[in-house]
């Protein structure tokens, strides 16, 4: 072999000499470490394109390296390189299953909030449309509620049973979901396991059968809504009443305006409008406006103010002795067969009213001052000369209709000075600096036909 093959082949040698370190254990397992660390960064599906483009720079090094030889060479007889030993791999988590979802005994506000926005128990909400022609299945024989089509969920419709007959509030009787395996009770709608069931419901079809399971997040409540200046309602009464038709709720007259406090996703917050006597006033009540459109009327524990037995008083201002021992707030500006909580005070003048106590939150009480006020004077004589009943035969103070009016009636509170000694109008700041009135239950006008 002459000089200059040897020359030639030791030139080669050192050239594979310099670049083989790149592609030893050592240099290739970082290779790998650092594709890793790219694959526990990006997602899964961009772990395999990483992998892939990493064996693709290892091949490109390879062929590589062998273009960088100056001039071919004569073959060389090389030894059998043996594979590089693997790095153990990083241990892929594998994603544990996710079931249907279920009920907790527990769910914090903001969860729920979040979950009215981006439910997972699939259900969708539409404006209820009569479904007539579903009565004769899911109704027993001798029940005439009003179905209603009010949403779907996967391949169940969801249907309303509004009561049709009623005076003020027509309740929502049953919701039931209808799928190819037949019809259900949802007797449990609220993700809480807490929240109280409906009650067992003998007017539905046999056929009808009672889940307990199936629930909607779009029909759970926060405990807790902030509408702001320290005047927070809640639902904690509301739902652990065993009374309340868990997120069923009524359907109201039917003819009365809501205006929207707050929207909670699916649900919203929302005064229930009333007439009332006096220009100078509105009344309302607070619910929550359910996706289908039925109300849950708030328990007036549940609203700063709402129950007058809560409030406490300042030293000085207990109030005189009342029959009650338990008594909530109606609005002063209705009669006793309706359900407003409230009437605004559109024309308060503060100077007219002075602190006496605060709610159990803390929202401060305000009643009329020493000696009365225009509102309180006008409240008391309305409640009054509306109070009637029926008398008994022959009984002379009756009118020529047999009618009992005012004291006669039995209303209580014949005197302004017996009405505000009693405290029986008040009033507290609600939300967005509106002053609410309201009147204790006690005072309340005497009607026959709603006792």
């Amino acid at each position: 072999m002459s000089d200059e093959l040897h020359a030639l082949l030791a030139r080669a040698s050192d050239q594979i000499e310099v670049a083989a370190p790149a592609l030893d254990g050592g240099r290739l397992g970082l290779v790998r470490s650092a594709a890793r660390r790219r694959r526990i960064a990006r997602h899964t599906a961009e772990s395999f394109v990483s992998v892939g483009v990493v064996g693709v720079l290892g091949v490109g090094l390879w062929f590589g390296l062998g273009q960088q030889a100056p001039e071919p060479v004569v073959p060389v007889q090389t030894p059998t390189i043996s594979p590089t030993p693997s790095v153990t791999p990083t241990p892929t988590t594998t994603p544990t299953p996710k079931g249907p979802p279920t009920r907790a005994e527990s769910v914090d506000d903001a969860t729920v909030i979040a979950r009215l926005s981006a439910p997972r128990t699939g259900e969708v909400w539409q404006t209820p449309v009569p479904a007539p022609e579903m009565a004769s299945s899911l109704l027993g024989e001798d029940w005439y509620d009003d179905l209603y089509r009010v949403g779907t969920r996967g391949d169940a419709v969801i249907y309303a049973a509004f009561a049709s007959e009623g005076y003020v509030d027509l309740p929502v009787d049953a919701l039931i979901e209808v799928d190819p395996d037949g019809a259900r009770l949802i007797a449990c709608p609220s993700a809480r396991s807490g929240d109280p069931c409906a009650p067992e419901n003998s007017n539905l079809a046999a056929s009808v059968v009672r889940d307990e399971v199936t629930f909607y997040d779009t029909l759970t409540l926060p405990h807790a809504i902030d509408l702001g200046g320290g005047y927070v309602v809640r639902t904690t009464s509301t739902t652990s009443s065993p009374t309340f038709r868990d997120v069923y709720g009524v359907r109201g007259e039917g003819t009365l305006p809501s205006r929207s406090l707050k929207s909670l996703g699916a649900l919203s917050l929302v005064t229930d409008e009333f007439e009332s006597y006096g220009a100078q006033v509105s009344s309302f009540r607070f619910a929550v406006r359910t996706p289908f459109g039925s109300l849950l009327v708030l328990a007036p524990g549940d609203v700063p103010g709402g129950d007058f037995s809560a409030i406490r008083w300042n030293q000085g201002f207990a109030p005189d002795p009342s029959a009650y021992e338990s008594e909530v707030a109606v609005a002063p500006a209705v009669n006793g067969c309706y359900g407003a909580r409230f009437s605004r005070d559109t024309d308060h003048v503060a100077a007219q009213w002075r602190v006496a106590g605060a709610t159990a939150e803390g929202v401060r009480v305000y009643v009329p001052v020493e000696g009365g006020n225009p509102i309180a004077s006008t409240v008391r004589s309305w409640q009054e000369e509306f109070s009637w009943t029926m008398s008994e035969p022959g009984d002379p103070r009756a009118d020529e209709y047999g009618t009992l009016h005012g004291g006669d009636a039995g209303y209580g509170f014949l005197t302004d000075e017996a009405f505000l000694g009693a405290h029986a109008l008040y009033a507290v700041e609600g939300p967005a600096g509106e002053w609410l009135l309201a009147l204790r239950q006690g005072a309340l006008s005497v009607i026959w036909e709603c006792v």
